[in-house]
């Protein structure tokens, strides 16, 4: 009785162990990637090349940036689908063409979309996936890009 309950506790902490490791820095859990990455995420904080980007340290008139301003929203739907949500000169302003992948065994995102005219095509690294924080890191004409996100359907 003692050999099967070891052999029952070793067996529920492989599982719990192989499950932690589905994604780096705590993303783990026992619900899948996918289902987690489907969500409403709030950009908190953008990062390009260590720089935070802010409304003082970017032209806000350059289109460029406007995807990467705090409070974008990103829609992740499940059918693969998503939509980008910013203000832009206090309009809002919504992708089109939009679609997302995520690769579970390479942990990355795909990101696709038009917004304003320009057209994203992001592969990102995940670097951190939870039901309320997603981290991913990219690099965009040669800039390094750091998006943190977190939940806002109130799970």
């Amino acid at each position: 009785m003692k050999a099967y309950k070891i052999a029952l506790l070793l067996l529920i902490s492989a599982v719990g162990f192989s499950c932690a490791a589905c994604f780096p820095e705590g993303g783990g859990g026992l619900v899948n990637p996918e289902y987690r990455i489907i969500n409403v995420w709030r950009l908190a904080h953008a990062y390009c090349d260590d720089v935070e980007v802010d409304t003082t340290s970017f032209n806000m008139d350059d289109i460029y940036y406007q995807a990467y301003m705090p409070n974008t929203l990103y829609y992740i739907y499940a059918d693969h689908v998503m939509n980008v949500i910013c203000s832009y000169h206090g309009q809002i302003r919504q992708s089109t063409f939009s679609t997302w992948i995520l690769d579970k065994r390479e942990k990355t995102l795909s990101l696709d979309y038009t917004l304003l005219g320009r057209h994203y095509v992001i592969l990102s690294e995940i670097r951190k996936l939870t039901k309320n924080e997603l981290i991913i890191e990219f690099e965009e004409e040669g800039r390094h890009w750091r998006l943190e996100m977190y939940s806002q359907t109130g799970y």
